[in-house]
């Protein structure tokens, strides 16, 4: 990457393994998991460490990751764009 337009043309997309099979999706689709899982996202594991904020037996994150993981793991805001 060499300037802001290259990072605009980057197809970004999330890594997403669920019981060892890996799955590639965009960053700001909502995820659903049944709370036994073992759900390792962009190299975070997110259950089993998360599993006690699942409702129901499913964890559901409906906000983009990013701001979801950093809200849940405490490490602060990230900017929202308008």
């Amino acid at each position: 990457m060499k300037n802001f337009s290259d990072l605009l043309a980057t197809d970004l997309h999330l890594e997403v393994c669920v019981n060892n099979t890996v799955y590639s999706v965009g960053l700001s689709v909502p995820l659903d998991f049944a709370a036994t899982d073992t759900v390792i996202v962009d190299g975070v594991e997110i259950l089993p460490r998360y599993q006690y904020l699942a409702v129901d037996g499913r964890l559901t994150i409906t906000e983009p990751f990013y701001q979801w993981y950093h809200r849940v793991s405490g490490q602060g805001w990230l900017l929202k764009p308008q």
